[in-house]
């Protein structure tokens, strides 16, 4: 059966700005959600310091795919305890992905909206309870912290190299194919039908 390959960060706004089109995907064929980290390591710091850049891409967020931070958002990165990094959220989404499978996919585009529309701190276990509750609320959370559990959470996407999100690749069973990632769900679902042969 083909799948599509789904490089994705919870943190990354486009991915964000990408969860419509993935959702739209997921009618399709199967998505296999995997993780690699954008910010991880010497790249974990202050919101705050990343606010000035990131300002600077939504504006090109939102015209190529209609979505953008909002005020809550940045009222989270102003916040003197904010941290950007990749690694707590990533463990929570891979926890439901071990458990619940099914659920990934709907649960991880919840903490990136959350993130981006409600301004969730995903550095907090607490800040999850009501996603879980909703998409898995038979998953309990490991210590999102954990170094040997963040690198888990990335083993698969860093073993098939990925380092740009997100990244999409067709898996036909043999070498994976990357394919553009176009942020209209129509445009998405034709190329996807158009490379399967719907």
């Amino acid at each position: 059966m083909t799948t599509l390959i789904y490089g994705y960060d919870p943190i990354c706004g486009w991915c964000f700005g990408a969860a419509p089109a993935i959702r739209a995907a997921a009618g399709v064929m199967p998505v296999r959600l995997v993780m690699a980290g954008l910010v991880t390591g010497p790249r974990v710091a202050p919101a705050a310091a990343m606010e000035g850049y990131v300002r600077g891409a939504a504006e090109r967020l939102r015209a190529v795919t209609g979505r953008a931070p909002s005020p809550a958002f940045y009222a989270w990165m102003r916040h003197p305890d904010a941290v950007a990094a990749s690694g707590p959220p990533a463990v929570a989404v891979d926890a439901v992905r071990r458990v619940r499978p099914g659920a990934v996919l709907p649960f991880a585009h919840a903490v990136t909206e959350a993130h981006y529309v409600d301004g969730m701190d995903p550095n907090d276990p607490d800040a999850y309870a009501p996603l879980l509750d909703r998409h898995a609320p038979d998953v309990t959370l490991p210590d999102l912290h954990d170094p040997a559990a963040q690198d888990a959470a990335f083993a698969e996407g860093r073993a098939r190299g990925i380092r740009a999100f997100p990244t999409l690749l067709l898996d036909r069973g043999g070498d994976p194919e990357p394919i553009p990632m176009l942020y209209d769900p129509d445009a998405l679902v034709a190329e996807l039908k158009r490379r399967i042969g719907v």
